[in-house]
């Protein structure tokens, strides 16, 4: 199942040490050549003697939204990681406190969604799928998707450096904020989606129809 991730986190899973409890003063960038390693300084849990972080965090910098989704806690359903990164912490914790996971939910429904009708497509006459398809794409897009609910958020103070010049540094919160929808919940609101467009689409053909069909199939199978 091809799933967008929010963010790709590269830097952070190459290196990710805790190393104990940093100074609260604001960290200052300056200027890194080179190769660039990272360390932990400090994190959400530091304050209440918790060294080690989530789990959720763990994984998914280390494996992404598909490594997420295979842990225990989360089978069953689909996983969402917001990330925001700053010098300030108060700042990205508003951001976590703001972040609207519905339009990461719809990004994601309506990449899949174009990728399976374009899949469907193939080898098809130009203009076949016409009026039908550009709409079911926008409103996979427009629509809200009920049923998120919110797990958890977790801040983490980054060094960057270059190994070979350790004051040469900076430093960087990074926040993610992670939501859960039950599979079965946004499968059916996705297939819904698709069977309203269909039915206010004027002249759907039956090449069209094949294509909804087929669609439907793979999303009953394998999901959004």
């Amino acid at each position: 199942m091809t799933r967008i991730k929010t963010v790709v986190f590269i830097l952070l899973a190459m290196s990710l040490v805790f190393i104990g409890c940093a100074s609260k003063q604001e960290p200052e960038p300056k200027e890194l050549e080179g190769v660039v390693k990272t360390e932990v300084l400090e994190h959400k849990g530091t304050a209440l003697g918790i060294n080690e972080l989530p789990v959720w965090v763990e994984t998914y910098v280390s494996k992404g939204i598909t490594g997420l989704e295979k842990l225990s806690d989360y089978q069953g359903s689909y996983c969402f990681v917001g990330e925001e990164t700053g010098t300030n912490l108060d700042a990205v914790q508003t951001w976590a406190a703001t972040f609207d996971v519905s339009r990461e939910i719809a990004a994601a429904v309506s990449s899949r969604v174009d990728s399976l009708f374009t899949g469907a497509a193939s080898g098809s006459p130009d203009g076949d799928y016409g009026t039908y398809f550009e709409n079911v794409v926008k409103a996979a897009a427009n629509a809200n998707y009920s049923g998120a609910r919110k797990i958890n958020d977790w801040w983490i103070l980054i060094r960057r450096y270059d190994p070979d010049a350790k004051k040469k540094y900076t430093d960087e919160y990074r926040v993610y904020v992670l939501y859960t929808i039950e599979k079965d919940t946004l499968d059916q609101q996705v297939l819904n989606m698709i069977d309203k467009v269909a039915a206010e689409t004027e002249g759907t053909s039956d090449v069209q129809q094949t294509a909804i069909n087929n669609v439907k199939k793979i999303m009953q199978s394998e999901g959004f």
